[in-house]
């Protein structure tokens, strides 16, 4: 069991379908941390929401999870922050945030400075704060206090281009972060914002060294470096009830495999299989609507692949 700290944006999804609206609790990191609870890791998670109806279903939320040690904080002054998730004319999901004097970003950091971080393995975080100036320098000092203290640093780069002014301010924005984090989550879109060009191996060799990468391509699966060594998995083929949260998803399942691997001489078949359960805890979230029900315990995914397998084994003929 590992102990993960995890801090960043809790909000509220609003999602479209049909010019109808229903609401789930989100927020990436978020995500990430309350599926790694699902997978037994004990996880401390730091956030912020609004004293307010929505604030209210994130506390009821958390409280009735075991492993998930919530720090979130009520904020009488802010509110709640809504992601809106909104399918255009092409079938596509985009993301339009509403965040006038909302909470995701107002951290406590009087508290998040006094944080042992000889309790954790990791610590992970999101991305909104990016967009807040005075957010954005507090955690890059922040990172620096974990490298220091030689603590694995995470980070989501969860690109949302609607909350940035342009991309040129963005790219400056993310720099430190996309640099200084031992893990980086990014998705092959992210990897043509940030580096202009499309050819995954090529970006993340040249650009990525000294560091684990685990690059998200959707339906096309996913591509992995450890020490210069790379691995790629397929995804699974399942009945799509919605993409939310999918990518959160996955990256809970690798980040709970990936803490139990040797990151110095990782041997082969175990990082392909943490590969393979990070891609059926995208798959369970995609089979699923919402992006934190995909499954309730680690042996749902375990299920999931050897069921997946086993359907495999058999072909049919027609005569």
């Amino acid at each position: 069991m590992s102990k993960i700290l995890i801090i960043g944006e809790v909000l509220i999804d609003l999602i479209e379908n049909q010019n109808k609206f229903s609401w789930s609790v989100g927020g990436a990191p978020f995500n990430v941390a309350y599926n790694l609870s699902s997978l037994s890791d004990e996880v401390t998670f730091i956030g912020q929401v609004g004293n307010d109806f929505f604030g209210e279903k994130v506390k009821k939320l958390v409280s009735e999870k075991f492993n998930f040690h919530s720090e979130i904080e009520m904020l009488n002054n802010k509110n709640t922050t809504i992601a809106l998730n909104i399918e255009d004319e092409q079938g596509n999901r985009n993301y339009s945030f509403l965040r006038n004097n909302t909470a995701d970003y107002a951290f406590n950091w009087e508290k998040i400075e006094k944080l042992d971080l000889k309790k954790y393995g990791l610590i992970h975080f999101g991305s909104l704060f990016i967009s807040d100036n005075c957010s954005r320098e507090k955690m890059e000092n922040f990172v620096k206090t974990c490298k220091e203290a030689n603590v694995l640093v995470s980070f989501d780069v969860n690109f949302r281009s609607d909350i940035f002014d342009s991309i040129e301010i963005a790219k400056n924005s993310y720099r430190f972060f996309i640099e200084n984090a031992d893990i980086l989550k990014i998705s092959n879109e992210e990897i043509e914002t940030f580096f202009g060009y499309k050819n995954d191996f090529d970006v993340v060799r040249e650009n990525l060294k000294n560091k684990v990468v685990v690059l998200t391509k959707g339906k096309s699966g996913s591509l992995l470096k450890i020490n210069d060594k790379f691995y790629t998995q397929t995804s699974f083929n399942v009945r799509v009830k919605d993409t939310i949260g999918a990518g959160d998803s996955f990256y809970s399942g690798f980040l709970h495999k990936l803490l139990k691997l040797d990151l110095e001489n990782p041997n082969d078949e175990e990082v392909m299989k943490t590969l393979e359960f990070a891609s059926a805890c995208g798959a369970l979230t995609c089979s699923t609507e919402g992006a934190i029900h995909g499954y309730k315990i680690e042996e749902d995914v375990v299920s999931f692949i050897e069921n997946y397998s086993k359907k495999k084994r058999f072909i049919f003929f027609k005569y």
